[in-house]
Formats: C-alpha cells, sequence, structure tokens
C-alpha cells in the first residue's frame, strides 16, 4: 500500500507538471506608450477668459473653439472670419461694455458657423451676421440677454435658431428696429423663448422675424415692446412661411403710438395652424387671403 501511495503520488505530479509549463517571461516586445497627446485629450482651440477688458477674439480658421470662462469683452466678443468653424460657449458667459456698436459674436458672410451653450449680454447686438452671404449657421442654447439693440440677428438664409433665450435686449436701440430674433430666407425658429424686447423703445420692433420660406415653430413670445412708441411685432414673416405652435401673448402692452400685431403675414402663401396669440395690443393676428389657416387661438 505505501508503495502504491508513492506511485500515484508521482503520476499526479507528472501530471500537474506536464499541464502548468510556464511560458517565456522575455517580453516580445516593448511596451506601448499610454501617454496621449494634448490635441487627443482635448482637440478644440480655446478661447481665454477674461476679467478684464480684453481684445477682439478673431478666428480665421475652421474648427471646434471653446470658451474656458466668463469673457469681458472692450470690443467685438468673437469674430468669426472663417467657414465651418464650431463655439462651445460651455456655460460661460461673453460680457460686452455697453457700446451699441459693439458684437458678441460677428460674423461677416461665412457659411456653417455653430453657436452654443452660453450666454452673451452686454453689447450692442448678441450675435450679428450681416451678409446675404451667410449660409448654414446654428445658435443653439444661447441666452442673448440685456444687449442694446438686437439679440440674435441672421441675414442670409438657411440658419437654425433652437432652443434659445432672447430677453430684455433693445434698451437703446438705433437704426430701423429691435430685434429678438432676426433669421434670413429659409431657416428654422424653433423652441425659443423671447420676452421683454424693445422696451420702450421708440423704434418698430420684431419681436420674431422669418425671411421668406422659413418655419417658426413652437416659440413663446411674451412682453416684447411694452411702452414703446413704434409698431410692436410679436412674430413677422414673408412669403411661403409655416407658422405653427407659437404662443403669442402679451406685446405692446401699453404702447403709445404705435400698433401692435401678434402674429402678421407680410406677403402671402404662408400656412398657419395650432398657434395661440392673445392681449396683444392690436390684432392679434391679421389673416390674408392667400395664406391658409389651420385652428389658431386668435381672439
Amino acid at each position: 500500500m505505501k508503495h502504491a501511495s508513492i506511485i500515484s503520488i508521482t503520476v499526479c505530479l507528472f501530471f500537474i507538471s506536464t499541464f502548468c509549463v510556464a511560458g517565456s517571461l522575455q517580453p516580445t516586445a516593448a511596451p506601448g506608450s499610454t501617454m496621449k497627446t494634448l490635441d487627443q485629450i482635448e482637440p478644440r482651440i480655446p478661447i481665454p477668459a477674461s476679467t478684464t477688458a480684453a481684445s477682439v477674439f478673431t478666428i480665421t480658421a475652421s474648427g471646434s473653439y471653446y470658451l474656458q470662462g466668463n469673457r469681458l469683452c472692450s470690443y467685438n466678443g468673437i469674430a468669426v472670419e472663417a467657414n465651418n468653424v464650431t463655439i462651445d460657449l460651455c456655460g460661460y458667459s461673453l460680457i460686452g461694455s455697453a457700446a451699441v456698436s459693439y458684437h458678441g459674436i460677428a460674423i461677416t458672410g461665412q457659411s456653417n458657423v455653430e453657436i452654443r451653450n452660453g450666454t452673451i449680454c452686454n453689447f450692442g447686438d448678441g450675435i450679428y451676421e450681416s451678409y446675404t452671404t451667410g449660409t448654414g449657421h446654428r445658435v443653439i442654447d444661447v441666452r442673448a440677454v440685456a444687449n442694446m439693440r438686437t439679440g440674435i440677428y441672421l441675414v442670409g438664409y438657411g440658419h437654425q435658431i433652437k432652443g434659445c433665450t432672447s430677453i430684455e435686449n433693445g434698451f437703446s436701440p438705433m437704426g430701423s428696429g429691435v430685434y429678438g430674433i432676426y433669421a434670413g430666407n429659409c431657416s428654422i425658429v424653433s423652441g425659443n423663448i423671447v420676452r421683454n424686447n424693445g422696451k420702450s423703445a421708440s423704434v418698430t420692433v420684431y419681436s420674431v422675424l422669418g425671411g421668406d420660406y422659413s418655419t417658426i415653430s413652437g416659440n413663446t413670445i411674451t412682453d416684447n415692446g411694452n411702452f414703446s412708441s413704434g409698431t410692436v411685432y410679436g412674430i413677422i414673416v414673408n412669403s411661403g412661411c409655416t407658422v405653427i405652435g407659437n404662443t403669442v401673448s402679451n406685446n405692446g402692452r401699453s404702447s403709445n403710438g404705435g400698433y401692435t400685431y401678434g402674429i402678421f403675414f407680410w406677403e402671402g402663401n404662408s400656412f398657419a395652424d395650432q398657434n395661440t396669440a392673445y392681449d396683444n395690443n392690436g390684432t392679434n393676428m391679421n389673416r390674408p387671403a392667400s395664406c391658409t389657416f389651420g385652428t389658431n387661438h386668435t381672439p
């Protein structure tokens, strides 16, 4: 029995050594680097924060840019001079010097510029594109607050303004009018809050203006042009537009000398449905014969 046990142990050790042979301890190659470059960690281009009045930050190359903190500005905040640019404000603010001729973000006829996620305040105009060659801009989740003339102003065509807040702009206007949101031809203006722009203004107040063939939908437009002496428009559109699901109320309250339209169709061939326009100090909605109207609440 003793010899049988020794034989059994020997056999077991043989099988264990056979199936548990260690591999080579010599590495086949040097380990790869685990370090990442700065471009891999943050591939975007920073726009520095500033607690003192900084000069304009000019963008001359396509790419993605981000604001690193609140930035006080002595002139224009950011000048965009390139196509295919994205600016992420990262929840921070561009803050102007309360000069009516300055712009928070100035675009000069470029295409495909996106601005998102932050606040632009205390400039003449919050976001400003005045060139008819400007195309395809997107402004998303931006707050344009207390600018002296205009919140968001995009001439050109094919823009999108979505989920923005334009409030208390136009307290010291110059020129032909105050604009909460201006969008050129073939644009989409959706889900925005436009409130208390053009208070006590002596010029025309355009709370939301859409160019030809634009879609204006799901916006809340209230208390614009109150105590003003000029004409007040809640929504005004040119020809071939679609105006759906907007709420337009209490615009032009206590205005003196001007006239108020909740929703105004400047030209024909537009379609309006599911809008609510009430308590505007004038006409809640005009109804040109060449337009088509669904179910709207416009007492």
